[in-house]
């Protein structure tokens, strides 16, 4: 059985499609029965990925229930049993980066997960958006334009959709007026590819904010 037929098995598993299925009638408290239950099994089969994937489904829980330190407990542990899933790694660096305001950490996980997922296009762009608005928020705003020139030297031609484009870095800079050049040439590549995958709804929203530039704001 090879990785990827193992989580599937996990993500198969019934205490888990219950929970997620009460999360989203808002039943948390059935919910956290139906999670508790599943990671006593999970621990007596000591199945390290289904521990790992409820104790990532807490976290789910915790950040519905709007207990970010939980959340964030949960997604530790289940990040200390399966220390090398690039997945995990970046859930816990934006929950890091957005709730708690964390910026080193967040880079070192970052970093790991360029490390260990190198070859996977969507976990290397989603590392380097992270952690560009990690380090915008240290002040350290070369390091962050860096970031998104990294981004835009891996192209987004692997990519499987407009959808997996993150915006978040360009946004923060644009907020704080750095980089704006390098903004635009970001939204301009965005624009290409979205044009090359026929995808309207994204032509259509980078257009809109190419034509918010004006010569002045990409002057600094």
């Amino acid at each position: 059985m090879n990785a990827q037929q193992k989580m599937d098995q996990v993500l198969e598993n019934q205490n888990l499609d219950q929970a997620f299925e009460l999360m989203a009638h808002k039943d948390f408290l059935a919910a956290e029965e139906e999670l508790n239950e599943g990671l006593a099994d999970a621990k007596f089969q000591e199945d390290a990925n289904l521990e790992a994937v409820f104790y990532s489904a807490f976290g789910v829980l915790s950040k519905l229930k709007k207990d970010y330190q939980k959340a964030w407990e949960y997604y530790e542990a289940a990040e200390k049993i399966l220390p090398n899933d690039p997945s995990l790694k970046l859930i816990v660096a934006r929950l890091g980066l957005d709730i708690f305001g964390q910026t080193d950490s967040v880079i070192r996980r970052c970093k790991k997960v360029l490390e260990i997922a190198s070859q996977d296009s969507e976990y290397c762009h989603q590392a380097l958006t992270i952690m560009g608005i990690a380090y915008l928020n240290k002040g350290e705003r070369h390091q962050a334009i860096r970031c998104l020139h990294q981004v835009m030297e891996a192209g987004f031609e692997d990519l499987s959709s407009a959808n997996y484009i993150d915006l978040k870095l360009v946004e923060e800079l644009i907020k704080k007026r750095v980089g704006l050049e390098d903004c635009r040439q970001y939204l301009e590549l965005a624009l290409v590819f979205a044009k090359n995958r026929q995808e309207e709804k994204h032509i259509e929203l980078y257009s809109r904010l190419l034509d918010a530039f004006s010569p002045e704001e990409v002057t600094e």
